[in-house]
């Protein structure tokens, strides 16, 4: 059925109307795509971080390297800690908060299945293993568990020692330190800084030629 207007004005302003909005539209769909481009690229970008600290370690640490790559890949480690290569060792960093309550160095249940996968992985390993408990520089006030953070980072070191001892890494390849606020790797004058330093590391130390 055909509509008539009874001015062309009437008509021509149906037309503009429309017009704005398929524009309008069409800049909706264009913010979308970009959108879904930066979050794909985002992921991206960490999944090529991911493969070139994997091809590092398999340049210096050979073998061991499959190991670790299943580590980070397959079982999901890499949710929780983060890979650092050093020249004579390979780091996995974990943040305190996600192994430990705070002023506490009793694992906390959610870890236990990464804790479980990563003592699995290292048993693989023929490299020594050392574990350092890092904190902050904040004094503890009221633990009545812990005089120092020394204690209590070296407590917490041990802590990891003992579970991966129990899922299998031999004793004789595992040692523990606790180095307190002593190694910060950022300054302590921020909540950021802070949460940085309250960490444990893994070490894998390389084999001797």
């Amino acid at each position: 059925m055909a509509i008539w207007y009874e001015r062309e004005e009437d008509y021509e302003g149906l037309l503009n109307r429309s017009a704005l909005w398929a524009v309008t539209y069409g800049d909706l769909m264009s913010y979308l795509v970009i959108f879904f481009l930066l979050l794909y690229a985002s992921v991206t970008t960490r999944s090529l971080d991911l493969q070139m600290s994997l091809k590092d370690v398999e340049g210096q640490f050979g073998k061991e390297s499959k190991v670790i790559s299943e580590l980070f890949s397959r079982r999901g480690i890499q949710q929780i800690a983060k890979l650092e290569l050093r020249e004579k060792k390979l780091r996995i960093v974990f943040n305190a908060p996600i192994l430990f309550d705070s002023g506490s160095a009793v694992l906390k249940p959610d870890s236990f299945p990464y804790i479980i996968k990563l003592g699995q992985s290292l048993t693989e390993l023929p490299n020594p293993i050392q574990i350092e408990g890092h904190t902050d520089n904040r004094p503890l006030v009221g633990n009545k568990a812990f005089l120092s953070n020394w204690e209590l980072s070296a407590a917490r070191a041990f802590a990891v020692l003992r579970a991966l001892e129990i899922n299998g890494v031999p004793s004789n390849r595992l040692s523990a330190i606790g180095y307190g606020e002593f190694r910060p790797i950022k300054p302590n004058d921020s909540e950021e800084g802070r949460a940085a330093n309250r960490r444990i590391e893994v070490n894998i130390l390389r084999l001797e030629d």
